[in-house]
C-alpha cells in the first residue's frame, strides 16, 4: 500500500528531474510520485516516464473551460502553487510530501519521517535541509556521510521553530497527513507566484498546534542552479515586484494566524532577514510605506535587532521611522566602509580603482596590442605565434605589450616590446588603453571592455572535457562559473577554432555567435608544419640536455576538477610507476613530464634523475611535441595538436570511469574514437610502450579518421589567416 504521495511540480530542467525521481525511488517506503507538468513536459527523460512510481499530470488538463480560454495563448507557467494543489487533489496516500523537481533526497529520509509521524501521531513532520551545487553522484557534504544512529527528534515549537524558519518559510521537506489537509481545506494560494509556501505552512502550523515534529539527519537537498542563463531557478529569475509579493504573503499569513505570538515572531524574523538580503535592490518606493508599517507593529523588534550588526540596526531603524533617504544613505556608507576595508593593504584593489577613475578617461590606442598566455605564466601558445607573425609582417606598425610574470629568453630575442606583470599597475594601465587584446584564457571579470577595443580569444585547445554550459556540475572554486563565463564570452570579438568540431562545441558551450568564430586552425600548431621544424627540434633537445640517440616519451596529463586547492590551483598525483619505467625503458628512452599549468605543487622526482626530465616549466609545449617520439596523456587536449605529427599516442586514463561519467563528462567516446588505446593500469601501459609500433599499426585506421576530423584545418598558415581577419 502506498504510504506517501510525493508531489513534484515540474516546469523545465530534465537533468535535474531525473535525479529527483531516482532519489524517491531509493527510499525505503512505498511512494507514488505525482509529477505535475507546468508547460514543460517535452523535456521529461524516458527514465522518468517509465518509472513505475510516476504519475504524470498535465496542469493544462485541470483548467476549467474559462481558464483554458484565458490561458491558451499564454506561455508563462501556471505556477508552483497551482501545480501543488493539482497534485494534492490527486493524492490518495496516507501522507503528502512536497519535493521540487530540481532537488533530491538523501538516503534514509522518508522512512524515518514516516516512523516519527506515526510514533508521535503527528499531523506534520519535517527534517533538515541544506543547499548543494552538485548532483547526487558528486555530492560531497560531510554531514551526508554521517553514520545512522538513533533518530534525534523534537517538537516543532519555541526555539526549534525559530531555528528552522529563521530566514525562509517553505513547504519543502514537509510530510503532512493528507486527511488533515482535506479537513481544513488547506491549499496553496495561486495568486502568489513565489511565496505561496509562507501562508500554507503557517496554516499547517496553526491548525496542527503541538502535533508538528522535526527530525535531525533526514536530509533534503536543495539543488542550487549554476546556470542562471539557460536554466535559472525561480529565485534567479528577474522580478521587479518581488518585494511587493513578499509583503503580500507576509500580510496574508499574519491575518491567518489570529495574533498567534509565536508564529508572528517567526514571520517577523523572516521579513527582517528578507529585507536585509534584498535591500536596496528590491525595496522600491511603493513598498516602503507598507514595510514601515509592518516594522512599526513588530512587538519582538528589539529581540530581532539584538543579533544584527551596528549598520544593519541603524538602517532598519531608519526604515521603521520612515526615514527612507537616511536608510539608503546608511546602506551606502556601509558599502563604502566595507570596500575601504578591502582596499587597505591590497594594492590590486587600488589599481582597479585607478583604472576606473583615471585610466579609462584616457583615449584607447588602436596601435597598441596586449598579449597574454595562461595568465602571464609563459611566453607561449597561440598568442606567441600571432605575435611573432606580426613582428615579421608589420614590424614597428604596432606597439606590443606582453603580460609575463617572469623572464623569457625567447621573448627577449624578438623585436621591440614592453613587458608587464599580471595585475601590476602597468598591467592595469595597458589593459585599459590597448586597442587590441589577445589571450588564450578568460579575461578578468572585474574589467569591463571599453568601446573600440578588440578582444581576440584564441582559446587553448580542442575540447575533450565538457566546457561551460555543457557541464552539469561545476567543481571550480566559483559555483557561478557559468554565468561569469557567459558574461566574459560576450565581450570577445573573435574566438579561434581549430576545426568544425570545436566550432560546434564553442557555439553551444560558450553561448557564442557562430559568425564570430574564426575556424582558422591554431597558430601554435604552425610550428608543426614549418619547414625548419627539424632544426627547431634539435635546438630544443640541446636546450633541455636530452642525450643524443635516446627516444623521448612525452607524458602530458591534465588536472582533475575535484582536486582544487585554491582558485585556479589543483593537486596532481602521479600515477605512473616511474621505477618500473626507468628499469625497463631507461637504456633507450627518457620520460619528459609536462603537467598542466593549473597544477599547484612541484612533483618530487628524486631518484629518477637522468631518466625523468621535468618540462612543466618549459614555455612552449608545441616545441616539446617536435622532440617527442610518443605521447602519453589522459584527458588533456594536447593529443589533438600532437596528432598533426602523426606519431603514436597512448591514453593512460587510470580513473576513466569516475572522470568521464561523474566528474566532468567528455565530448567523444574514448573507447571508439581516440587515435590510440585507452589504458587503465601500469601493466597495460608498459606492454603498449614495449610494442609501440604494433600498437600504432593496430590503430592506423582510427588515427586517419581522427586526423581528418580534428586536424583538417591546420596547415601552418593559421596565424596569417587570423591576423588578416582581425587586423583589417
Amino acid at each position: 500500500m502506498t504510504k506517501i504521495s510525493v508531489v513534484v511540480p515540474y516546469w523545465k530542467g530534465g537533468r535535474y528531474l531525473e535525479d529527483c525521481v531516482r532519489s524517491v525511488e531509493q527510499q525505503e517506503v512505498p511512494c507514488e510520485i505525482i509529477l505535475v507538468c507546468d508547460r514543460g513536459h517535452d523535456e521529461i527523460p524516458d527514465s522518468v516516464q517509465c518509472s513505475p512510481l510516476v504519475k504524470i499530470l498535465e496542469a493544462a488538463e485541470i483548467l476549467t473551460e474559462e481558464d483554458r480560454d484565458r490561458e491558451k495563448h499564454a506561455e508563462a507557467p501556471f505556477g508552483t502553487a497551482f501545480c501543488r494543489n493539482a497534485g494534492l487533489d490527486k493524492a490518495d496516500a496516507e501522507y503528502v510530501y512536497f519535493l521540487d523537481s530540481d532537488d533530491y533526497l538523501r538516503a534514509h529520509t522518508l522512512a524515518p519521517l514516516l516512523e516519527l509521524a506515526r510514533e508521535k501521531s503527528a499531523l506534520a513532520v519535517t527534517g533538515d535541509q541544506y543547499g548543494s551545487w552538485f548532483s547526487p553522484c558528486n555530492f560531497r557534504e560531510d554531514r551526508a556521510e554521517k553514520e545512522t544512529g538513533p533518530l534525534r527528534t523534537e517538537p516543532l515549537c519555541g526555539d526549534a521553530l525559530g531555528r528552522r524558519f529563521r530566514s525562509r518559510i517553505t513547504a519543502q521537506h514537509f510530510l503532512i497527513r493528507r486527511t488533515f489537509l482535506d479537513e481544513y481545506r488547506l491549499r496553496f494560494d495561486t495568486g502568489q507566484p513565489r511565496y505561496s509556501d509562507m501562508a500554507f505552512i503557517v496554516q499547517v502550523l496553526w491548525y496542527a498546534g503541538d502535533r508538528v515534529w522535526a527530525a535531525a539527519d533526514c536530509w533534503y537537498v536543495s539543488r542550487k542552479h549554476n546556470d542562471r542563463i539557460h536554466l535559472p531557478s525561480l529565485s534567479q529569475t528577474e522580478n521587479k515586484n518581488c518585494m511587493e509579493e513578499y509583503l503580500d504573503a507576509y500580510h496574508n499569513s499574519m491575518e491567518m494566524i489570529r495574533e498567534d505570538e509565536e508564529l508572528g515572531n517567526i514571520l517577523n524574523g523572516a521579513l527582517v532577514q528578507f529585507v536585509l538580503s534584498h535591500y536596496p535592490g528590491l525595496v522600491t518606493g511603493s513598498s516602503l510605506p507598507a514595510l514601515q508599517g509592518y516594522f512599526a507593529q513588530m512587538e519582538n523588534w528589539e529581540q530581532l535587532m539584538a543579533d544584527l550588526s551596528f549598520w544593519q540596526r541603524r538602517m532598519l531603524h531608519a526604515l521603521r521611522s520612515g526615514h527612507f533617504r537616511a536608510a539608503r544613505l546608511l546602506h551606502k556608507c556601509y558599502v563604502v566602509r566595507t570596500k575601504k576595508k578591502g582596499l587597505f593593504g591590497n594594492r590590486i584593489q587600488w589599481y582597479r580603482v585607478m583604472e576606473r577613475l583615471l585610466f579609462r578617461r584616457l583615449p584607447v590606442r588602436r596601435d597598441w596590442v596586449m598579449l597574454e598566455s595562461f595568465f602571464g605564466r609563459s611566453y607561449s601558445d597561440s598568442p606567441r605565434y600571432l605575435y611573432e607573425y606580426m613582428q615579421e609582417k608589420y614590424g614597428g606598425k604596432y606597439r606590443y605589450i606582453w603580460v609575463l610574470n617572469g623572464h623569457s629568453e625567447d621573448l627577449a630575442k624578438t623585436g621591440k616590446h614592453t613587458v608587464c606583470r599580471l595585475e601590476s599597475l602597468r598591467y592595469v594601465y595597458y589593459m585599459s588603453r590597448c586597442g587590441y587584446r589577445i589571450f588564450n584564457v578568460r579575461q578578468p571579470s572585474w574589467n569591463k571592455k571599453r568601446d573600440g577595443v578588440v578582444f581576440l580569444e584564441t582559446w587553448h585547445g580542442t575540447p575533450l572535457k565538457k566546457l561551460g554550459f555543457d557541464m552539469e556540475d561545476v567543481f571550480s572554486s566559483n559555483p557561478e562559473f557559468k554565468t561569469v563565463f557567459y558574461n566574459q564570452a560576450k565581450e570577445w570579438d573573435y574566438l579561434v577554432s581549430a576545426n568544425p568540431f570545436s566550432t560546434d562545441v564553442f557555439e553551444r558551450a560558450f553561448g557564442y555567435e557562430r559568425s564570430r568564430i574564426l575556424e582558422c586552425g591554431y597558430p601554435r600548431n604552425d610550428i608543426l608544419y614549418a619547414a625548419d621544424r627539424d632544426q627547431t627540434a634539435a635546438g630544443v633537445r640541446k636546450e633541455l640536455g636530452i642525450p643524443e640517440g635516446k627516444k623521448v616519451i612525452l607524458y602530458a596529463p591534465t588536472w582533475r576538477d575535484d582536486q582544487a586547492v585554491s582558485v585556479g590551483q589543483y593537486r596532481f598525483e602521479l600515477a605512473l610507476d616511474l621505477g618500473r619505467m626507468k628499469q625497463e625503458l631507461g637504456d633507450d628512452c627518457i620520460l619528459l613530464l609536462r603537467t598542466h599549468y593549473y597544477v599547484a605543487q612541484q612533483l618530487d622526482l628524486t631518484g629518477y634523475e637522468g631518466f625523468v626530465y621535468d618540462g612543466s616549466r618549459y614555455e612552449d609545449v608545441s616545441r616539446l611535441y617536435l622532440i617527442s617520439d610518443c605521447l602519453i596523456t589522459d584527458y588533456s587536449s594536447v593529443f589533438f595538436d600532437y596528432a598533426n605529427l602523426r606519431r603514436p599516442i597512448l591514453f593512460f586514463a587510470y580513473d576513466h570511469g569516475s572522470y568521464a561519467d561523474e566528474m566532468r563528462g567528455l565530448y567523444i567516446d574514448m573507447e571508439k574514437e581516440l587515435p590510440g588505446p585507452v589504458l587503465t593500469t601500469n601493466d597495460e601501459l608498459m606492454k603498449a610502450l614495449h610494442h609501440i609500433q604494433e600498437v600504432a599499426e593496430q590503430y592506423q585506421d582510427r588515427y586517419d579518421k581522427f586526423y581528418e576530423r580534428f586536424c583538417c584545418v591546420d596547415d601552418g598558415k593559421a596565424s596569417e589567416r587570423i591576423i588578416q581577419a582581425v587586423f583589417k
